[in-house]
């Protein structure tokens, strides 16, 4: 009996010869709708290559990581025999056919040109590129994440490079009483890492620290009628938005945090596209900072009165 499931945890079929339950490719567990190959018998989670319609055959994979690794290694088939660009992968993949509405929907999709290279090491291209491909094939939404696809595509090529699958990914265990935390690894960023902006501002701020407040055997208030001080601002306001952001990134961030979320959830953004980690790490800079520009105001405030003749 298959084990169907997802092996990160996401959408899956377990009904592959159910056709209520949605289009070939999405119940069978197999974005690409590839099929008939030899190979893909050996293939991790095959299951079974079954006549679903009139004429055309489907493989069941057992997972759709799986069938995301299957496509992948398809590719790299092509690849062997000359098929790199967009236009020659989805001719091939007709095999005789008249794809041109199919390549004119997926050069619509990606933004791509029918001459681009299609780079079998580059999760995000191979990604865009994929899920075009899917929706094509599905002719509908697809219900997997793109956590999901980039698993089956990363993992397939460990397996060309190994001939091992990867483990599945699963919940990580508690710490135990007296353990130290396992560091969580850094996002992957591709080409749009904002981590070293951040290290900068840290950095800048960690630079110009406020002063240390002097001995304060009693804070002076002040007198009445007289001018009103300056507004105290750190260095972190300053850099950002001065006066009028004073008090404001904190929540700012979080409000745009709750946002970022959402829209991930609802599967505007998606979780790991430059797009999302861009505005997921935006979203806590700002709140991180917001909250060190507040205990720095506080410290000048303190140094301030400190420093006032008495």
């Amino acid at each position: 009996m298959p084990n169907y499931r997802s092996l990160i945890g996401g959408f899956f079929s377990s009904t592959p010869m159910d056709k209520s339950t949605g289009p070939v490719s999405i119940r069978c567990n197999n974005p690409g709708a590839i099929n008939g190959a030899s190979w893909e018998k050996t293939y991790p989670g095959y299951v079974d290559t079954v006549l679903t319609t009139t004429g055309n055959k489907s493989t069941i994979f057992e997972a759709p990581e799986y069938g995301v690794g299957a496509w992948w290694n398809l590719l790299r088939r092509y690849r062997a025999d000359g098929a790199t660009t967009v236009e020659g992968i989805i001719t091939k993949y007709g095999g005789g056919q008249d794809y041109s509405a199919y390549l004119s929907f997926v050069l619509k999709q990606t933004g791509f040109s029918p001459g681009t290279v299609i780079d079998l090491n580059n999760d995000q291209q191979l990604l865009q590129f994929g899920k075009a491909m899917f929706r094509y094939e599905a002719g509908k939404a697809l219900p997997w994440s793109d956590e999901q696809l980039l698993f089956g595509i990363r993992s397939a090529r460990t397996f060309a490079n190994t001939g091992t699958w990867p483990a599945t990914v699963g919940a990580q265990p508690a710490p135990q009483p007296g353990t130290q935390p396992q560091p969580v690894p850094d996002l992957p960023t591709g080409g749009h890492n904002l981590m070293p902006l951040l290290q900068k501002l840290l950095g800048a701020l960690a630079a110009h620290p406020p002063a240390a407040p002097a001995a304060n055997p009693g804070i002076a208030l002040p007198v009445p009628g007289s001018a009103s001080p300056p507004p105290v601002l750190s260095f972190i306001d300053q850099i950002l938005g001065g006066q009028a952001m004073t008090g404001s990134k904190t929540i700012l961030g979080v409000i745009s945090y709750v946002g970022v979320t959402v829209l991930k959830a609802t599967g505007v953004l998606g979780i790991a596209t430059p797009p999302g980690q861009i505005l997921t790490i935006l979203s806590i800079a700002l709140t991180v900072l917001g909250a060190l520009a507040k205990v720095d105001r506080a410290t000048l405030s303190l140094g301030n009165l400190a420093a006032k003749p008495k």
